[in-house]
Order: structure tokens, then C-alpha cells, then sequence
């Protein structure tokens, strides 16, 4: 027997023996060579998603590649109209206009919030002095290094988060 196809291995596998044997090998042999000629599918993007569900579930499938059939035969299938091509074409850049708008939003979030911080480290470097109210003479004010100045305790590293 000459060079055997996969699929047509597969199909008399899953026969019964008495279907089986009901094939002369001429009829085997002339399947194998017909499945051979097959056209090769090659589709530059070929992607399976399964999605659990409920119940059964369900599987999406994405195929993509260049368009081998003649205009003729996709006029005479009436697959080839131009609206579903606009419909896909719009829907694209609106998805990949809102990704990017999604992503710009997040960065622009992001680069906010780290500017903001960086402003907080600032503002705790300053200097904020304040009168300290539980000091109310001058021994017990210069005991804490403060400074007592003008009957009041000043604090001059005061951290203004306090």
C-alpha cells in the first residue's frame, strides 16, 4: 500500500470489522490517495479557547489567514459583502481605541499617585516649629530641647503629621 492519510487511518479505525472488510484494498488505496491531495489548511493564526460553562460548556475559535477562494465563488456563496468587512473593521479599532484609553487612564493613575507621594516625602522634610502646650516653664521646655521663647515652649523639628 502506498503513503496512508491520518484521516482516513482514523475513519476505518472507527468502523466495525464487517464494515471494515466490505472495502476491497483498491477502494482503501484509492481514499488514501484521495485524502492525500487534500488541500493542506494553513491558516497563519489558528486559536482554540475552551470556556467552561454551566452545563456543557462551549469552545471559540479564531482562524486567520489569506483568502484562497475566487471572488467569483464568494459572490456566488453571497459571502462577500462589504458591510460585515466595514462592521469588523470599526470594531477592531474601537476595541484596540479603548485598550489604549484603558491603558493611558492606568498610567496617568499611576504617574499621579507617584507624584503625589513624592510631594508627601517633600512636605515631611520641612520645618514646621509649633508651640508645645503641655510644657509651662522654662526648665521643663529646655529639659526636652525645645526652646522657650516668649513664655511658650517652641519645638522646631516638629513633624507636621503629629
Amino acid at each position: 500500500m502506498s503513503q496512508q492519510h491520518f484521516l482516513v487511518k482514523n475513519l476505518l479505525e472507527q468502523l466495525s470489522l464487517e464494515e471494515r472488510y466490505t472495502f476491497s484494498d483498491s477502494q482503501i488505496e484509492a481514499l488514501h490517495k484521495s485524502a492525500l491531495s487534500l488541500p493542506k489548511t494553513s491558516q497563519a493564526v489558528r486559536i482554540r479557547w475552551s470556556v467552561p460553562f454551566p452545563g456543557k460548556g462551549f469552545y471559540i475559535v479564531l482562524l486567520a489567514g489569506k483568502e484562497r477562494r475566487s471572488r467569483k465563488r464568494l459572490l456566488a456563496e453571497k459571502e462577500f459583502k462589504v458591510l460585515p468587512i466595514i462592521m469588523v473593521v470599526f470594531t477592531m479599532i474601537f476595541g484596540c481605541a479603548v485598550i489604549f484609553g484603558l491603558f493611558y487612564a492606568q498610567r496617568k493613575l499611576a504617574i499621579s499617585q507617584q507624584r503625589s507621594a513624592v510631594n508627601l516625602d517633600e512636605r515631611e522634610e520641612e520645618i514646621h516649629p509649633t508651640v508645645v502646650p503641655f510644657k509651662y516653664d522654662r526648665e521643663q521646655c529646655e529639659t526636652s530641647f525645645r526652646e522657650w521663647k516668649d513664655d511658650q515652649c517652641i519645638d522646631h523639628e516638629h513633624d507636621h503629621t503629629f
